[in-house]
């Protein structure tokens, strides 16, 4: 089959969808965790999913519902804890994924909970998308871009120097709070796309790329919605003519953009 026969099949439509959404909105914040050096908030989510899907199950839920509140609740919490206490977000995300994994496990042996069905949510597929999973995707997505758009000076100067934000009497905290939000819920989507293992695909390799080209804040931002879209759909595209899991695919293509920029000087 050719790609223009996958494209008249709806899952392949819904994925080429979910594609172009992740690759293109939710892949900004990457820029975030990247800028801010959070990336230990991604595994602190991952673990807290692990979690929501062991109380899912032994609530008679499924993983995945489970998991998305965990991720939720979690995204709330990361910024106004850190705050709180004093202690950087990355810190804070050390303290969730260490206390997460430590509960699950004992409830798995507590509750009898089956570890391999939550273990489960490692492992997605941008092919098992629902359209109210695209219609969620495209409500998000709409929403980070437009953050981005409305809020492009603060958020650069919130990058750039916290303390002169708020000095300007920008409410640097607030902003922080909402990116780590949307980040948290980014993450939570593009496990759905590509299993959890494999999140950075979406979220980092993108920025990582975009940063080795970029010159400027808005520079930053466009090369990351293109590089996080030629990877997705790259990756959904070249998985369809060559018969290879989606989600590894996906993953390959960014690692090779990452890898081709380093072709350049930055």
């Amino acid at each position: 089959m050719s790609i223009i026969d996958y494209l008249q099949i709806p899952v392949f439509q819904r994925a080429f969808i979910a594609a172009l959404l992740a690759g293109g909105a939710l892949s900004l914040l990457g820029t975030v965790i990247v800028v801010q050096n959070l990336t230990t908030i991604r595994f602190a989510l991952m673990h807290v999913a692990l979690l929501g899907g062991a109380v899912g199950l032994i609530l008679g839920s499924s993983p995945l519902t489970g998991a998305t509140v965990a991720i939720v609740l979690g995204s709330c919490l990361l910024g106004p804890v850190s705050q709180r206490l004093r202690l950087e977000p990355g810190l804070i995300g050390a303290f969730f994924m260490t206390g997460s994994m430590a509960i699950a496990f004992l409830l798995f042996y507590r509750a009898g909970v089956p570890a391999m069905d939550v273990f489960g949510l490692f492992a997605g597929s941008i092919l098992t998308l629902t359209s109210l999973d695209l219609w969620v995707m495209g409500v998000l997505g709409f929403v980070v871009v437009a953050v981005f758009a409305v809020l492009f000076r603060e958020i650069q100067l919130v990058f750039y120097d916290r303390e002169q934000a708020e000095w300007l009497g920008m409410p640097a905290k607030k902003i922080e709070n909402v990116l780590l939000f949307l980040a948290g819920m980014s993450i939570g989507v593009a496990m759905k796309i590509v299993g959890a293992l494999l999140i950075d695909a979406i979220i980092l390799l993108p920025a990582l790329t975009a940063i080795r080209l970029a010159r400027t804040f808005l520079q930053l931002l466009i090369y990351t919605s293109v590089v996080g879209m030629m990877t997705t759909l790259g990756g959904l595209l070249l998985s369809m003519v060559i018969d290879l899991p989606t989600g590894a695919t996906i993953a390959t293509v960014g690692a090779c953009l990452l890898g081709c920029s380093w072709l350049f000087r930055r």
